[in-house]
């Protein structure tokens, strides 16, 4: 299935500054007004779900035609988009640090205060894998397993490529393409 969102910006428009949702090329709901605090000023597409695997399209082509001619974001003229740089780092290159400690003997609470310090790093870690899927709605077994620490939780969720460590290894390939600051936490890896 196909869900389309139409935010519209036409002034002329009856329908200005509204959103609408379309399912498979059909009109799903009336145009909403946007919120006034957010009319005329810039906003960012962003989409959230739970337990389902999204695809998103910006364009050119829709993936399913709509009942009337639109453009899509990526057809936006410059007038119509806001473009950011992204900021360049220290030196021009992203850093990647490789903290060595023992296991369960206060790396996590280094790491920590680490991050609170350095916010422009993004932990790398099984543990953050673990924070990830729960806040987005993963239910875990909570099993006791003596062998589980911060450095290797236990996943138990009961989906293949979670507990099997697979969602880890898109995590590096996905890291190693996205231009930032890391924290690699693999206290026994390290």
């Amino acid at each position: 299935e196909t869900v389309a969102v139409l935010l519209n910006l036409d002034s002329k428009s009856a329908n200005a500054d509204t959103v609408s949702l379309f399912k498979n090329g059909e009109r799903l709901t009336q145009p909403q007004k946007l919120p006034e605090g957010l009319r005329g000023r810039t906003l960012f597409p962003h989409v959230s779900f739970r337990n389902i695997t999204v695809r998103v399209n910006f364009g050119p082509k829709a993936m399913q035609p709509l009942p009337f001619v639109c453009r899509m974001l990526a057809g936006a003229s410059a007038a119509d988009v806001e473009v950011t740089k992204p900021q360049a780092p220290k030196g021009g290159k992203h850093e990647v640090v490789f903290p060595v400690g023992y296991p369960d003997e206060g790396t996590f609470d280094w790491l920590d205060s680490f991050l609170s310090a350095h916010p422009e790093y993004t932990e790398l870690s099984d543990r953050k894998i673990l924070e990830w899927a729960q806040s987005s709605g993963l239910w875990r077994q909570q099993k006791g397993n003596s062998k589980s620490s911060l450095d290797k939780p236990d996943y138990n969720f009961q989906i293949r490529d979670m507990d099997d460590f697979s969602v880890r290894k898109v995590m590096n390939s996905i890291a190693a393409v996205v231009p930032r600051n890391y924290v690699v936490m693999e206290v026994k890896g390290n």
